[in-house]
């Protein structure tokens, strides 16, 4: 029983401790100015979504990040990956590591939680459960959220990938009308309203702002997100900008390969689909024959 309560009495000034670091505060004003400021995430993530990860990934997040980067694992590949998928999905590395933690401390409390409820009532659990929902829970965790993190970078590489084949669609389109490579690129890049065309946009425009060339945007974005179209078509662009290659036909052809490969992977994922149906198909239909097959088998066994 004393232990019982000793252990209590650590949770809850853990818990205590969890909730005074997650408290809101309020933000100064150049913490203000800076989230009104800073460009559209492409994430569409509100200012109120800033004020909240602002204070829960400064408390949290920020020294565990600070610190990875710190190391001589900041420029792993698997650590650049992460970072490209964080930013393509809009998510800081703080609020991404702000709520890993809080995920994997709520169930590293958890278990130890039931636990102390269960034996103060007197159920008598035994302590290797406890410990074991604490050794499975917490990378559990860990692997949800990076494997969601994957999945959604994913599935917005592939978005932008298409976003891609029609921006290079527009751009062949203005150049047939006369417009020059740089005016034709930011012509492409105003014409839609999707995240992906907008992230383009802001880049060229920045580009444009600064003086750089076009090209030069286009590869380091990619390079950013990991879009090895973007650098291929930024590579095309170049040559047409710098030697005077025959721009329409390069970009028409690098349009169909675009298109191509997207063609190539919606056939493999209806492809992919199709078999994984085919487990619950055969099982069904195994169960099926069972309920059927069962009063004969049992008839012949009767008879023995």
């Amino acid at each position: 029983m004393t232990v019982a309560v000793v252990l209590a009495v650590f949770v809850g000034m853990g818990m205590v401790g969890v909730a005074y670091g997650l408290r809101r505060r309020r933000m100064s004003l150049d913490a203000v100015l800076d989230a009104w400021q800073r460009a559209p995430s492409t994430a569409g993530i509100g200012l109120a979504g800033d004020q909240q990860d602002a204070s829960v990934a400064g408390r949290i997040g920020a020294p565990i990040v600070g610190w990875m980067l710190g190391t001589r694992w900041a420029g792993h590949r698997r650590v650049e990956r992460a970072r490209s998928d964080l930013e393509i999905t809009g998510t800081s590395p703080e609020a991404f590591v702000s709520r890993t933690v809080v995920l994997a401390g709520c169930c590293a409390i958890g278990p130890l939680v039931v636990w102390l409820l269960a034996t103060m009532a007197g159920l008598g659990p035994p302590t290797v459960a406890a410990a074991l929902g604490v050794v499975v829970g917490v990378p559990a965790v860990v692997v949800l959220s990076v494997g969601g993190l994957v999945r959604s970078a994913t599935d917005r590489r592939r978005h932008f990938r298409v976003v891609i084949g029609s921006f290079v669609d527009l751009v062949v389109l203005c150049l047939a009308g006369g417009v020059g490579i740089d005016g034709a690129l930011h012509t492409a890049s105003q014409v839609s309203t999707d995240w992906a065309a907008q992230r383009m946009g802001r880049v060229l425009l920045a580009a444009r702002d600064g003086g750089a060339a076009p090209w030069v945007a286009l590869e380091a974005l990619g390079r950013e997100l990991w879009l090895p179209e973007l650098v291929e078509l930024a590579t095309t662009v170049q040559l047409a900008g710098t030697e005077g290659a025959r721009i329409r036909e390069s970009l028409s052809a690098r349009s169909a390969s675009l298109r191509r490969h997207e063609q190539a992977d919606a056939e493999s994922a209806a492809n992919a689909m199709t078999e994984r149906l085919f487990i619950p198909g055969a099982l069904l239909l195994l169960g099926f024959l069972l309920f059927i097959g069962y009063p004969a088998f049992q008839r012949i066994l009767g008879g023995f």
